[in-house]
């Protein structure tokens, strides 16, 4: 599934410099513990907001989970360092939710699929080079509470 314009918000960051190669980074997300709601993803070129504002991230949106593995791809991104934080909402109301303690009752998912231990990962925990050599990511969604 390609992110549709409508879905995808670029920050003035995003803007490369002229010469700047470019390609299509393909996100395959797997264990998704089911189809219901929807998977919103961001796409972060820095630690700025990440892994929680969707706003400071130079790509993002929710989209319908159609297949498992979910494949998303963005496309004409710059080569760079990036991470990927996405979420599991499966109930559809816009945010994470958690117990008590703080502990996601729905399912996260990081780039680089960190061991997740106290809290989210750092962006340089999650961080990959995108690259001709490295042109797809696959993110491990995990689910803390069953």
């Amino acid at each position: 599934m390609q992110l549709p314009p409508r879905a995808v918000t670029t920050s003035s960051t995003a803007t490369p410099t002229l010469g700047q190669q470019r390609s299509t980074l393909i996100v395959e997300l797997a264990d998704l513990r089911n189809e219901d709601g929807v998977v919103c993803v961001a796409l972060f070129s820095s630690s700025l907001g990440f892994p929680n504002d969707p706003d400071q991230a130079i790509r993002s949106g929710c989209f319908a989970i159609t297949e498992q593995p979910l494949t998303l791809t963005f496309p004409n991104l710059p080569h760079g360092f990036y991470a990927i934080a996405v979420h599991h909402d499966e109930n559809m109301d816009g945010k994470l939710n958690c117990n008590t303690l703080g502990i996601p009752k729905e399912g996260i998912g990081f780039s680089g699929n960190p061991r997740i231990w106290k809290g989210a990962p750092s962006f340089e925990k999650a961080a990959f080079e995108f690259s001709p050599d490295v042109a797809s990511v696959s993110v491990t969604m995990k689910y803390l509470l069953r």
